[in-house]
């Protein structure tokens, strides 16, 4: 079982792939969380942003399921299932159903479109953690939605909630990030690309990542030099991942995570995911996709070798 001492390292992120008429494409699907079970990182999740949950009906939801939870079975790669939901019933539902399929772990955000009260937080945990028995809980503490938690509410939470065994931070906020690290060390802190250095220094055991799809053997390198202290080398891949966001990502078409992250995962030649996604976001394009592969070949080839 995941535990807060066991959850660590580089997790990636697995995308959601649409077929021409908007329908999930299963074989895509099954053909990219294979490939990524055999990449070498440390875990796999489904069913965040860049997964576009917020678009997908339930039974979407338990096709995607289903594959997933079959391909990271056949080779024991750790995995969370995204449940996030607009309501406690909701997230209950899709959690049930991962659980019920052998699930290692459920990755969750909050109730995203009415502000919670500091007791909704808890009755939703609450109620959450109560139907999935053992199951561990990963926060994913999105800045999407209008509640976002500090050290305080989770010193406040973890004692009713003894199976939230992580969070998700992503906010951006170094500060925040390291104060909750110092003041909640029971259980594993992740973060994102643009502050990685400064959040491990902080206490972040690890990334939930589009660049571990990207490059996966970049990432562990880069992961593998904050754990061993090579911080120059650490510090010269966060240059090169906030050059490539400054210069590449913020000129692309698709800016939500769904559209940037199907474009990073695109850079991958072994990744078939198509970077479409579905309205109203807007999808990167081809063009997109060939300054970003330019720009890497002049600036960042590293970026481009698997």
């Amino acid at each position: 079982m995941l535990t807060a001492e066991t959850l660590k390292g580089v997790w990636a992120l697995v995308t959601s792939p649409w077929d021409e008429g908007g329908g999930f494409d299963e074989a895509v699907f099954r053909h990219d969380v294979s490939y990524q079970c055999g990449s070498g990182v440390h875990g796999l999740y489904i069913g965040g942003s860049s997964g576009e949950f917020f678009t997908m009906e339930f039974d979407e939801f338990r096709a995607q399921t289903d594959i997933f939870l079959d391909e990271v079975g056949k080779t024991g790669m750790p995995h969370q299932v995204g449940i996030t939901a607009a309501d406690t019933r909701g997230a209950i539902r899709r959690a049930e159903y991962a659980i019920a399929n052998g699930a290692m772990a459920l990755q969750v955000a909050l109730p995203y479109f009415m502000t919670l009260t500091p007791d909704d937080v808890l009755r939703f945990f609450e109620d959450l953690a109560r139907a999935c028995g053992d199951t561990p809980l990963i926060h994913y503490n999105s800045g999407y939605t209008k509640t976002v938690l500090n050290a305080d509410d989770y010193i406040r939470l973890i004692d009713r909630t003894p199976t939230l065994i992580g969070t998700k931070l992503t906010k951006g906020d170094p500060l925040w990030l390291a104060t909750i690290c110092e003041r909640v060390p029971q259980i594993s802190h992740f973060t994102g690309e643009y502050t990685f250095v400064a959040d491990f220094a902080a206490g972040a055991r690890g990334i939930y990542s589009w660049l571990a799809v990207t490059n996966p053997r970049l990432t562990l390198e880069w992961y593998e030099a904050c754990v061993g202290g090579d911080w120059a080398r650490a510090i010269a891949i966060q240059q090169l991942i906030i050059r490539y966001k400054i210069h590449v990502k913020l000129r692309w078409q698709g800016q939500s995570d769904a559209g940037g992250n199907k474009a990073d995962a695109a850079i991958n030649p072994n990744i078939r995911c198509h970077p479409r996604v579905r309205p109203p976001y807007a999808s990167c394009t081809s063009e997109d996709l060939a300054h970003a592969r330019q720009w890497a070949a002049e600036n960042f080839p590293e970026l481009l070798e698997l």
